[in-house]
């Protein structure tokens, strides 16, 4: 099968070079909106990522005191 000539024959697949999608601080566990991270100093833009990446739990409905809390570790208070 001819190629484009923008792609050599041999390539690596997706495994050998951690392929990942959908992975951006704002669907982190560790990201707070709108611009903090629980890890990482410093402002965090929400389409960025890094290597200490972790899928954002399903979110159980919370109560007020819970959403007071994660309001203020949001604010770092």
């Amino acid at each position: 099968m001819p190629t484009s000539g923008l792609v050599g024959p041999s390539r690596l697949n997706k495994d050998e070079v951690n392929y990942r999608m959908h992975e951006k601080c704002f669907t982190c566990s560790y990201f707070y909106y709108p611009n903090s991270c629980e890890i990482v100093e410093g402002n965090i833009s929400p389409d960025a990522v890094c290597k200490r990446w972790e899928i954002k739990p399903k979110k159980e409905p919370m109560d007020g005191e819970s959403y007071m809390d994660e309001y203020r570790k949001a604010k770092g208070e």
